[in-house]
């Protein structure tokens, strides 16, 4: 199972197009999952992609705001996920609440937005499970000088790799 995962888009959608036609030559991709900033544009590439399902939250910049739906959990091949924007959770602050999360439920993966870094970490809970934690980094900009990015997760079996891409 292959997810492609983008955030803070803030309207500049032909990067997030251009970046799953060209995965769609090698892979098929099987979810997309759009972490906010902003809701049309996850709604654009559900247009332009409707064989791909969508998963989106609301980030802090969709005035058209869902409280409902600025955290989701759910499972995908098997591996028990946590959406999020962010901002709820201060990420800009820290990560220890993403770390409190992970160990409470038991997710084998985190991935938010906000911060416009792309991210990855892996912390080990006390149950002996572990918690991929990922920001993807923003499609738009990134804030540490290192372009735009996104992240591309395969699933097989118990397996389970994340990687950021950079364009």
């Amino acid at each position: 199972m292959k997810i492609v995962v983008f955030a803070d888009s803030h309207g500049v959608c032909d990067y997030m197009i251009k970046e799953v036609e060209k995965l769609r030559k090698s892979i098929i991709i099987d979810y997309i999952i759009h972490l906010g900033d902003l809701l049309r544009d996850a709604k654009f590439l559900q247009k332009n992609f409707p064989e791909i399902p969508v998963l989106y939250v609301y980030g802090n910049c969709d005035f058209t705001y869902n409280i409902k739906e600025q955290e989701k959990e759910f499972e995908l091949g098997g591996k028990k996920f946590f959406i999020l924007h962010g901002d709820t959770q201060r990420v800009k602050v820290s990560l220890k609440s993403l770390e409190n999360i992970a160990e409470q439920k038991n997710y084998d993966i985190i991935l938010y937005a906000h911060t416009h870094t792309p991210r990855k970490d892996y912390i080990n809970n006390k149950n002996g499970e572990g918690t991929y934690i990922i920001n993807p980094g923003a499609i738009s900009h990134n804030r540490d000088g290192s372009g735009r990015s996104y992240c591309v997760i395969d699933i097989t079996g118990d397996d389970l790799a994340a990687n950021i891409i950079y364009i």
